[in-house]
């Protein structure tokens, strides 16, 4: 099992290179952790560039690196009772 520790810190990996391949002002991104329900924010994530399109760039290529790298877990819980963990990495 993946610690959270452990997510953090590829999390911060991923930022940080995408920081350093893109000219941004500014990059932020937070995973919540705990119970969501259905439709609520997981990921929030935020970048400062000179245009708009150039940050919004920069927030999809964080959030889709952070898709695929960071060991992110979630069990999921279905109305009729079943139940299935989910994880990326």
């Amino acid at each position: 099992m993946t610690h959270l520790s452990d997510a953090d810190a590829e999390l911060r990996r991923v930022a940080e290179e995408t920081a350093a391949a893109l000219p941004v002002r500014a990059l932020a991104a937070v995973h919540r952790t705990g119970r969501l329900a259905v439709g609520e924010v997981a990921v929030i994530a935020a970048a400062s560039r000179a245009h708009r399109a150039e940050a919004f760039a920069a927030c999809e290529r964080l959030v889709e690196d952070l898709k695929h790298r960071v060991p992110i877990r979630k069990h999921q819980t279905f109305a009729d009772g079943a139940e299935e963990w989910v994880g990326a990495c």
